[in-house]
């Protein structure tokens, strides 16, 4: 036993360090998808429409086919257990089938309720042209109905992959779509219209779903679709739905913030959606980095009924990301106007633009730190098979956010800021409520020896942010010239600053993640292994 636990920390060390990297890849080529997006279409009435035209389609794929996901959580919690029976594949099959047919239904219903849908978008719509905006928003969700079916076969595939360790595809595959809508907007570009933008993001999730079949086949399992149902087929059905809900909250909560930015005029919904993508760039490394070795290992150890093994590992879990994301949040809100304009203000995206997703960042940058914890904090309940207690608090959190969205949108006047903060404010009530059930079921989560890293942690970020804004106001203000080259430069030097301050901080109090992450690169690695004191 006493070897067996290096061997799989190990493990779980080199899967974090493999998906860690092809997640950044992924981001890289996601912001870099962002970036061109911005600069032909700005916060316009077209930017707009794509951002619901995608909300009511694309968004699907990031609710239900990502890592994570509930098809890929739900497939992880039954398939885990049935690992070693090559007979499983005959499930998966089964639960494909079932998922298309079922999706196929969905998309149907939303084709035909489309027209109705976007008029009434358009009725309440404060842009300037209302027709073109209801125009451009039906065209381009038509063009990308199918991503609703796509969705659910990518997180199946997803977590099949996942239970058998086949991390690769998985979390690079999100940079072909994203590749994808870069090449429609270079190669075919049309400013007058988002059929390429729409076109391309079609292509783009096609190819993710695409890429993960070779690795799918390698796995030697018997893939036939059997027509008696097979067992576990009754635990995946009654998972499913209450998963759609729980594991996708925060997501859920973006169908109400649609509906209360069309009042905020042209451009509010885009630069909320960019906003929650430039804090989704930390967030995704993060969490997809962590959950997806360690959600198999919070079921096993439920599975093999260790629940004090469970809560440690929760708790290692939780201290780590934090430790990776306080970081990000203090350059994130210390610097935000420079990192927004350097970014994305070309083209297009003037410093209107700017100024728009700035404010939605700046108040959407805090629930990162709650974010983590709540996502992680849902495997846990699924790695104990009850998918039931998120279910209703997800459906909680969707009303609680219904009334702060209409409290600072429409009485208190707050703009895009009010609906980030509702967002922020629903993350904490979100995580609140698990902690609570959660404690209720398996006992004391023992958080409060979490305080005194966490402690540490707040005075590093503090720290990184002193550090970040020094430096840059320094680099800005003695560099000759405006262009983006200076920016650039001021940017990243003050990040890179503020993070070697917040690392040194956290090591000088004798914090043990920054060697935990150390540990997880091989040139690092290396080093650790050759030097006892510091094991």
């Amino acid at each position: 036993m006493t070897e067996d636990k290096p061997q799989k920390q190990a493990s779980l060390g080199r899967t974090f360090g493999l998906v860690a990297v092809l997640t950044v890849l992924s981001k890289i080529a996601g912001l870099a998808r962002d970036i061109v997006v911005a600069q032909a279409y700005g916060t316009g009435v077209i930017a707009d429409a794509y951002n619901y035209a995608y909300m009511l389609t694309g968004n699907v794929l990031i609710l239900f086919g990502g890592l994570g996901g509930p098809f890929h959580s739900s497939t992880v919690a039954i398939l885990t257990p049935r690992k070693d029976d090559r007979n499983s594949g005959l499930l998966m099959c089964q639960v494909v089938a079932i998922t298309f047919l079922a999706l196929l239904v969905v998309t149907a219903l939303v084709f035909l309720l489309a027209p109705q849908a976007v008029a009434l978008m358009q009725h309440s719509y404060k842009g300037g042209d209302t027709a073109r905006f209801a125009e451009q928003t039906l065209l381009q969700l038509k063009i990308m109905l199918p991503l609703i079916v796509i969705a659910g076969l990518v997180g199946i595939t997803y977590g099949v992959l996942n239970v058998y360790n086949e991390v690769f595809w998985p979390s690079l595959s999100p940079a072909i779509a994203s590749l994808a809508i870069i090449v429609a907007l270079e190669f075919f570009p049309d400013l007058s219209s988002g059929i390429p933008l729409a076109a391309g993001t079609l292509a783009g999730a096609a190819g993710q779903f695409l890429a993960q079949l070779p690795g799918l086949f390698k796995l030697k399992l018997n893939w036939a679709l059997p027509l008696k149902p097979q067992s576990g087929l009754s635990d995946y059905s009654a998972m499913i739905w209450p998963a759609i809900f729980s594991t996708s909250v925060g997501q859920l909560t973006v169908y109400v913030d649609g509906a209360f930015a069309l009042v905020l005029g042209t451009g509010g919904w885009t630069a909320i959606v960019n906003s929650n993508r430039l804090i989704q760039l930390p967030l995704g490394v993060l969490l997809t980095a962590m959950l997806v070795p360690m959600l198999p290992r919070f079921t096993q150890l439920a599975a093999d009924n260790r629940p004090e093994d469970l809560k440690e590992e929760l708790r290692r879990s939780l201290r780590f990301l934090w430790f990776l994301c306080l970081p990000l949040s203090a350059v994130l809100l210390t610097i935000p106007g420079p990192i927004v304009r350097v970014l994305f203000q070309r083209g297009s995206f003037d410093a209107q633009s700017t100024a728009l997703v700035t404010t939605a960042l700046l108040f959407i940058v805090p629930s990162i730190f709650f974010y983590v914890a709540r996502d992680l904090m849902t495997r846990v309940f699924y790695a104990l098979q009850d998918s039931k207690t998120p279910y209703h608090v997800a459906l909680m959190a969707i009303f609680v956010k219904f009334l702060l969205d209409y409290l600072f949108v429409l009485v208190l006047k707050l703009g895009v800021a009010g609906i980030s903060l509702a967002t922020t404010l629903i993350t904490v009530f979100n995580l609140t409520l698990l902690a609570i059930f959660l404690r209720k079921k398996i006992g004391n989560l023992g958080t409060m020896s979490l305080l005194g890293p966490l402690a540490i942690m707040f005075l590093s970020s503090c720290l990184c942010a002193a550090v970040t804004l020094g430096t840059h106001h320094l680099i800005a203000g003695s560099l000759p010239g405006s262009g983006l080259v200076r920016q650039l430069v001021a940017v990243g030097t003050a990040s890179v600053a503020g993070l070697l301050a917040y690392a040194a901080c956290c090591l000088t109090f004798s914090l043990q993640e920054p060697l935990m992450l150390a540990r997880r690169f091989p040139i690092t690695r290396r080093f650790f292994a050759n030097n006892d004191s510091l094991k």
